[in-house]
């Protein structure tokens, strides 16, 4: 990855941040929201970022889980760090840094990059399906029209999976690679793809994988209703709070926004308001979520991708060791 990029990359979201945040003060009572910030208990934040470490240990497992139906397991220790390391490209635009896992993975185990690609498509694919079934919960605040979207919306996700994890799916797409002059001489990557999606994506893999997503995830969700719940309004249970954080995380997603940044807060905060409550709280829970997930998630990738600096190095210059090894492997 070209260093320039990726540091245009932060600062611009960084940029959309602080833009975001202001506006987000800028629509509520700002007083209320310092407030609200300064009297926040320390240990209920401190219980959030427990949570958020929960939840990027249990997408550790599952990357590890992963990587051994592909016949290229890692230790437990290098499922940590390839799945740590990779939340540091979080806010890179279109998530173009999911290519850091699939090139560790290559470096350590060396798998070819094309299993790689697949094995984080496999990982979305889980992602998508457990944040939809956590939604579920808060479907009676999205309204009629978020009723069939969300139903439109699980349709599709449930057709593509079946399409995609079906032998007869791939079969017909590696022939049509097969008849096309122009790909013809990629179709040992077509091959490696296919054979890892259906691997990662029959029922049992999947379902395993779907489990840990919605574990996970529903781990962070935990995190904004402790918030709200510490800021005073205890007017939605647990489960309509998982959902509403899961549903925002839907709409982070949908777009190429550099960590949803944006349409996340104001999908949270909007929700959190269509809820119940106020301005001030729905702004404060927000802020303090996504400081606790999405920003503190980045800071702990950076200090654990740092501790193998000749990795960093050789995924940022293109350049590898010159023995030809995999750089820095471990057992």
């Amino acid at each position: 990855m070209n260093t320039r990029r990726l540091v245009t990359a932060l600062v611009v979201a960084g940029m959309l941040s602080v833009l975001v945040y202001g506006v987000l003060f800028a629509l509520t009572d700002i007083q209320a929201v310092l407030s609200d910030l300064k009297s926040f208990p320390v240990e209920v934040f401190g219980v959030m970022l427990v949570l958020s470490l929960v939840c990027f240990a249990l997408r550790a497992i599952r990357w590890k889980y992963l990587t051994h139906l592909t016949g290229r397991p890692l230790s437990v220790p290098d499922a940590f760090y390839v799945q740590f390391s990779g939340m540091t490209m979080t806010i890179t635009p279109g998530k173009v840094g999911e290519l850091l896992k699939p090139f560790l993975m290559k470096q350590l185990v060396g798998m070819p990059m094309s299993r790689g690609i697949a094995m984080v498509f496999s990982e979305r694919v889980a992602d998508l399906i457990a944040v939809l079934l956590l939604s579920a919960g808060g479907l009676t605040l999205l309204g009629e029209g978020g009723i069939i979207a969300y139903a439109i919306g699980l349709g599709i996700v449930a057709i593509g999976t079946l399409a995609v994890s079906s032998k007869r799916f791939h079969d017909f797409a590696l022939r049509m690679v097969e008849r096309t002059p122009w790909i013809k001489q990629h179709h040992a990557s077509a091959s490696a793809i296919s054979e890892t999606i259906q691997a990662a994506l029959t029922p049992v893999p999947l379902i395993i994988s779907v489990l840990f997503s919605a574990m996970a995830w529903g781990a962070e969700g935990v995190g904004f209703w402790l918030a709200r719940r510490a800021l005073g309004f205890e007017g939605l249970a647990v489960l309509p709070a998982v959902a509403i954080y899961a549903v925002s995380t839907i709409i982070g997603a949908i777009a190429f926004i550099p960590g949803g940044v944006g349409l996340t807060e104001a999908s949270l905060a909007g929700l959190a308001v269509a809820s119940g409550a106020t301005g001030s709280v729905a702004t404060t829970a927000t802020l303090l979520t996504r400081i606790a997930t999405l920003w503190f998630g980045l800071a702990v990738g950076w200090v654990v991708i740092a501790f193998r600096p000749r990795l960093v190095r050789t995924f940022l210059t293109g350049q590898s060791d010159s023995d030809g090894s995999p750089a820095e492997a471990t057992s």
